[in-house]
């Protein structure tokens, strides 16, 4: 996935206008994670939006492997905060969503859908309802979702934000291991150094808006990790190197984080 110069202005051409995006540039490679770290309202968010092709792009251009993004497509599939599941649907059917509406008969995708839920730890809990499932598991459930179409870049809108600091620890370790194990790209939004440094090879730090690639931190720290991991002071080199990039974004912009 390739992002080269990329701007992005609301309300071009009128009073209002706001430069929200300032020439970004930056690539993720196969098989690679990279968090995208930054303060509230740097366009965290709206980057990852345009990657995915629900928001256009006032200049430069984005290619995921190798096809321009105009629209929303297969090759990326999209995460939030909120697993967004159809309360009415059982968990292999939300898991299914994405094949069925392109008309695919529910028997031909079944296997993978159940593959996916037991590599997520809910093979038991196929023909739950969402409500029936905590928070975490219901996450699970969206990354099924997400990786049902095989999209070759996974973009994360700070997927695991609304829940409690213990389930969003272990839901970090999860995503980790599902993503390497499917040897996917991936992008994840965050504002916390830890999740980034952790999940992360690489993280990329944002400045304040308008938003701009400050530096980055490479994270070599091999492709799986533990639990231990989090609490280490290996980690926390990179957590602070992280950091300090954040400090220094806010003292050129003159601004607060």
């Amino acid at each position: 996935m390739l992002v080269d110069g990329v701007t992005k202005i609301y309300n071009e051409e009128t009073p209002q206008a706001l430069l929200a995006l300032d020439d970004i540039s930056m690539r993720v490679d196969q098989g690679e994670v990279v968090a995208l770290l930054g303060p509230s309202g740097c366009g965290k968010s709206t980057l990852l939006k345009m990657i995915g092709g629900l928001y256009p792009a006032t200049g430069g251009r984005i290619l995921v492997d190798g096809v321009p993004v105009t629209e929303p497509g297969e090759l990326t599939g999209m995460m939030f905060q909120k697993p967004v599941l159809f309360p009415w649907l059982k968990v292999v059917d939300n898991v299914l969503l994405p094949v069925r509406t392109h008309g695919a008969k529910r028997s031909e995708f079944l296997d993978r859908a159940n593959d996916l839920i037991a590599l997520a730890g809910l093979q038991g809990f196929e023909q739950r309802y969402p409500w029936e499932l905590s928070g975490g598991m219901q996450q699970r459930v969206a990354i099924c979702r997400m990786l049902m179409g095989e999209p070759k870049v996974l973009l994360l809108d700070e997927p695991f934000g609304a829940l409690d600091e213990m389930t969003r620890e272990y839901m970090d370790l999860e995503l980790r291991r599902i993503i390497i194990q499917q040897n996917r790209s991936a992008l994840l939004v965050t504002h916390n150094p830890l999740e980034a440094a952790f999940i992360g090879d690489r993280v990329v730090v944002m400045t304040p808006r308008p938003g701009k690639i400050a530096g980055e931190v490479a994270v070599p720290l091999g492709k799986d990790r533990s639990e231990d991991l989090l609490a280490s002071d290996e980690l926390n080199v990179y957590i602070r190197e992280a950091r300090s990039l954040l400090e220094l974004a806010k003292d050129s912009m003159g601004r607060p984080l």
